[in-house]
């Protein structure tokens, strides 16, 4: 069995050491496939104003957060409510340009996973999982789902294994390329896991 320990370093060691133009964003994990940005916001921080541009992109939010502010350049202000850690949205990506402010007093953190594959079937509205939802969401472009993975053991194999795939534990993830061995669960206790497999091909 494949530990979980050199897993994680194979992914830190493709970390790129360039900065998110967002101050309270990094750039960990970028290949053909995704670029995977770590978010985290101090309390009451407020960010400068920055761009997000039009990728779908999967959220998975590792801690809870309180509200933010989105400053938005000729729109009214909006404010996105509290997370769970653990939960899951799948925004099929539209450009804007905004600054950010945390308005509760909470650090907070999430990773986004930005999908640089095919576009199909992406949804009109956010799809939305809270943290103790378990249905699976699949389109013909990504299949997202969790798994539990018991203590000492491998977490289960993948039904697609011809997939590739971000895997999302705890604060941490791993790359999967196309029939990865699972991910070994080497703690004492079940370990939950968010899984973004890909279904499309890169664009480029």
């Amino acid at each position: 069995m494949k530990p979980l320990f050199p897993l994680l370093i194979l992914s830190l060691a493709k970390i790129g050491l360039y900065a998110d133009p967002v101050s309270d964003s990094k750039i960990e994990f970028e290949n053909e496939w995704v670029r995977v940005v770590r978010v985290h916001y101090s309390p009451h921080e407020k960010t400068g104003i920055h761009d997000h541009p039009a990728t779908p992109t999967v959220y998975v939010y590792i801690t809870d957060g309180g509200r933010l502010r989105l400053e938005h350049d000729r729109n009214d202000p909006t404010v996105r409510p509290p997370v769970k850690m653990g939960g899951i949205r799948f925004q099929k990506g539209v450009f804007e340009r905004h600054w950010v402010e945390e308005l509760d007093g909470v650090a907070s953190e999430y990773l986004r996973v930005e999908l640089k594959t095919r576009q199909v079937d992406l949804p009109d509205l956010d799809v939305r999982r809270a943290p103790t939802d378990r249905n699976p969401y699949e389109s013909g472009m990504i299949r997202i789902l969790r798994v539990t993975c018991a203590a000492n053991s491998s977490c289960p194999i993948s039904e697609h294994p011809e997939d590739p795939a971000v895997a999302v534990f705890n604060a941490g993830f791993v790359w999967e390329p196309a029939g990865a061995s699972p991910v070994v669960n080497s703690s004492e206790s079940p370990m939950e896991q968010v899984r973004v497999e890909l279904k499309t091909k890169p664009v480029n």
